[in-house]
């Protein structure tokens, strides 16, 4: 706790973190203690797929003031997911959405089997008043050409919808094209500013992590990645932090490569963020980047530019209704 920052976050992944919600209340408890001790303040998030969520549990997200990450595929849920867990999960976001403390998201995703679904799932969310929804994409199994193509057209539906909506609403409630951060390199944040507790105590610089590295205790990349115990971290935090830190430092885009060239030759290097760890998920070494995973984000990144172009000229036309000269 001394050497958390004074607003820290505090984030349940799984698997299902809801399959252990007794453990997550006594955490919760013992961090209020602490945080008055320390003079801390902890931002509560907590990744689900709503399956186990009850009034009670909603009652507590809401009492300590929750993120709440919600996994719902849109209409690819019954096709991705349990099947019938489309309904249950349209009526969980709406009770998330009548609880005034906890700030929810609706993350998506969507495979080459259920590519075509994108923006009329999207539009369905967006109809429930959902204020953050993060389209993801599984790179696990290959996209062929036939399903990028069909990415293409579903990025360009989309755009259209979030264009639509913004003229009537003035938000854009799908992630992926706000804004976002200045161009630049992106570096994948594991080991800098957050640490992850897997469920056997070891400590990693993200979740996903532990999942990565399941089976591969002897390999020397386990040994450079991986922290230790809890108590052996305590410990000798300084020793073992510095040693370890440096192999995370060099999960930067200008470090990873494709099967055609270094990713620090390609013209979008400072526009694109690919998880190096979620990319390895699919079988190639860390760092590597599957063909498919570099074409989808150059998909990304067009649409992306475009769209921020029509907003442009949708402001633009505003100021010359309102006689303001543009600069």
């Amino acid at each position: 706790m001394p050497r958390l920052t004074k607003n820290y976050f505090l984030n349940f992944f799984g698997g299902e973190p809801l399959l252990s919600f007794n453990l997550i209340e006594k955490i919760t408890a013992f961090q209020e203690v602490e945080n008055i001790k320390f003079n801390k303040n902890a931002n509560y998030s907590i990744t689900t797929n709503g399956r186990l969520l009850t009034e009670k549990i909603i009652q507590f997200l809401n009492a300590h003031r929750f993120s709440v990450v919600l996994s719902f595929d849109g209409l690819a849920q019954d096709a991705q997911k349990k099947k019938g867990s489309f309904r249950r999960s349209v009526s969980i976001i709406k009770e998330l959405l009548n609880c005034s403390n906890i700030e929810l998201e609706v993350n998506s995703v969507f495979t080459p089997m259920t590519v075509d679904l994108i923006s009329e799932s999207m539009k369905f969310i967006i109809a429930l008043d959902v204020p953050k929804i993060h389209l993801a994409l599984s790179t696990i199994e290959p996209w062929d050409s036939s399903s990028l193509k069909k990415f293409k057209k579903e990025m360009i539906k989309l755009k259209e919808i979030l264009l639509s909506h913004y003229k009537r609403k003035g938000d854009i409630p799908v992630t992926n094209f706000r804004e976002g951060q200045r161009k630049g390199i992106f570096y994948c944040a594991g080991g800098k500013d957050r640490l992850a507790i897997a469920p056997e105590g070891g400590i990693w610089g993200c979740h996903l992590f532990p999942d990565y590295f399941k089976g591969k205790e002897n390999s020397p990349e386990y040994q450079k990645f991986n922290f230790g115990t809890l108590d052996n971290f305590i410990k000798n935090y300084k020793n073992i932090y510095r040693q370890i830190s440096s192999s995370y430092a060099q999960l930067s885009m200008d470090n990873f490569y494709t099967s055609k060239m270094r990713c620090f030759l390609c013209s979008e290097l400072e526009n694109c963020a690919i998880c190096p760890i979620n990319a390895s998920f699919s079988g190639v070494p860390l760092g590597n980047i599957p063909s498919y995973a570099c074409e989808i984000q150059k998909i990304k990144i067009r649409e992306k530019e475009s769209f921020r172009k029509e907003i442009q000229n949708i402001f633009r036309k505003i100021e010359k209704r309102k006689g303001i000269k543009t600069p």
